[in-house]
């Protein structure tokens, strides 16, 4: 370690302290202080310039002549750290995360932690241990999260559009997919049927409408909720003998046919609500024909084991997502119950990591989805089975608060709405007020790390995984001139008349 970078002072804690610095010291650089334990890493996470002799001005002419007397006392400018204690040198360095039981004394150093000891913390070995960016202070310092807690502790990955959310996502699915691990995600936005990496494999899903009820088949063809007379006509002729039909749609739409032309026992609203119904079903098929799949055994037929498996759910509507999440999560927990209880038949007989894209959609805070109930069952008791969750949003505090507080691990950034912030504080201890405060400022990519996936939090720049092709900004310019330098298809003349 280096020379001096302040002294402790006013009141220290065992978990935080103050110090006076010589010069200023960025937010998610780390220092280490000398206490009766041993030496203590603390990530610095709040830092004040201040001037004594220009707080006050409110005028040019004043507050320039302040400015020169102030650049010839160098005692006016008082540089204050704010920094959380990560843990005992010699505890970081066995793994092991132990705050000291006495803090610093007032008038202790503040040195600078070197390259090397923090190498030592966030660099470690093995197979269960992956890189994934390296300290944003600290470029030559590379950072490992701990790929067993994502697959059994769940992630939420919070941070403002632009981000890096997808990035970091990518990046996990290709180090699961290096470890042929099972990862299947749900893609709201039709954000990685373009991800170019090994193991990956691109499906829609299949889900049998015989094995839903009527409500959840109403909203799966597409009517809508505030419909009553139509979806009670649609209940009416789902019958059992529906159900078990060998046309199964064919037998929908034959009843309600049935309803269209039945003036006899049927008022004139009824039939035309009927050939409504038909004409939803129709479009249903023609649109949406691919998912709804009466001959499908299981949802998990598509899924195939030790790859990573994104199912696209892009052109389906909020609610028919809801259903897929919903009756996927299902299927996935029970197998894995059945594996762990040594049960026959179970497809996946090692863990399944599921990701959830615009989480906000499936686990809303103000009410209950149709998937809301499974999502929060996989969180609390998902790690006893092998099935974990990666919640992902840009509005955590839209989100169920009991649910992404059972998240063992945490990436964040971006957020500048103060209810997101104070969300994120509520969920999670390893974002202090002060660290908080940074979140709007980071750049694409810049992510506090947190959690049971790393050793101790970290300021990271993540990986680029070049392999994601879709979510980037587009550069317009460039792809104007590449199509006008192509050739135009129109004449001057008929540019002119256009």
């Amino acid at each position: 370690m280096s020379d001096e970078v302040g002294i402790v002072i006013g009141e220290a804690r065992p978990d935080r302290i103050e110090f006076v610095a010589k010069y200023p010291v960025r937010v998610g650089d780390y220092v280490v202080v000398d206490t009766e334990d041993g030496p203590i890493v603390y990530m610095v996470e709040g830092f004040r310039n201040i001037s004594e002799l220009l707080q006050n001005e409110t005028d040019y002419q004043t507050a320039d002549e302040v400015r020169r007397a102030s650049s010839k006392n160098p005692r006016d400018r008082v540089r204050i750290g704010i920094a959380r204690a990560l843990g005992l040198v010699n505890e970081l360095l066995e793994g092991r995360r132990i705050y000291p039981t006495l803090p610093p004394e007032p008038g202790a150093s503040v040195k600078p932690a070197g390259d090397d000891l923090l190498k030592s913390i966030y660099g470690s070995e093995g197979k269960r241990w992956v890189g994934v960016g390296y300290l944003l202070r600290r470029p030559e310092v590379r950072v490992s999260i701990n790929l067993n807690m994502v697959a059994s502790r769940h992630l939420a990955i919070l941070a403002a559009t632009g981000k890096g959310k997808s990035n970091l996502l990518a990046l996990l699915a290709k180090k699961v997919s290096e470890r042929h691990g099972t990862m299947v995600i749900f893609d709201y936005h039709g954000e990685y049927d373009q991800l170019r990496i090994p193991g990956i494999k691109i499906t829609i899903p299949k889900i049998n409408p015989r094995y839903l009820d009527a409500e959840e088949l109403a909203d799966l063809v597409g009517v809508r909720r505030d419909a009553e007379r139509q979806r009670g006509l649609l209940q009416q002729v789902y019958t059992q003998e529906v159900r078990e039909a060998e046309d199964f749609w064919g037998a929908i739409i034959g009843r309600l046919q049935a309803i269209a032309v039945d003036d006899n026992n049927f008022d004139f609203q009824t039939r035309i609500r009927a050939v409504s119904v038909t004409e939803i079903i129709n479009r249903a098929l023609t649109v949406w024909g691919k998912v709804f799949d009466p001959s499908a055994r299981s949802p998990l037929d598509v899924i195939v084991n030790n790859r990573v498996n994104v199912l696209d759910i892009s052109e389906l509507t909020e609610y028919q997502s809801q259903i897929i999440v919903d009756r996927y999560l299902e299927e996935i927990l029970q197998d894995r119950k059945n594996a762990v209880r040594g049960e026959g038949g179970a497809k996946f007989k090692s863990p399944v990591i599921v990701v959830i894209e615009e989480a906000h959609a499936f686990l809303p805070s103000e009410r209950r989805t149709r998937c809301s109930e499974i999502i929060a069952r996989i969180a609390r008791e998902g790690r006893k089975f092998g099935v974990s969750l990666i919640i992902i949003s840009q509005r955590p505090s839209k989100l169920d608060a009991d649910t992404i507080s059972q998240m063992g691990s945490f990436a964040i950034s971006g957020l500048i709405h103060p209810k997101d912030q104070n969300f994120v504080r509520e969920v999670t201890d390893d974002v202090s007020e002060e660290l908080g405060t940074s979140l709007p400022s980071l750049n694409p990519g810049e992510m506090i790390l947190a959690g049971q996936f790393i050793k101790v939090p970290a300021l990271v720049k993540v990986d680029l995984v070049e392999e994601k092709l879709i979510g980037r900004d587009l550069d317009a310019v460039d792809l104007w001139e590449r199509e006008y330098g192509s050739g135009s298809d129109y004449s001057t003349e008929e540019l002119i008349k256009l």
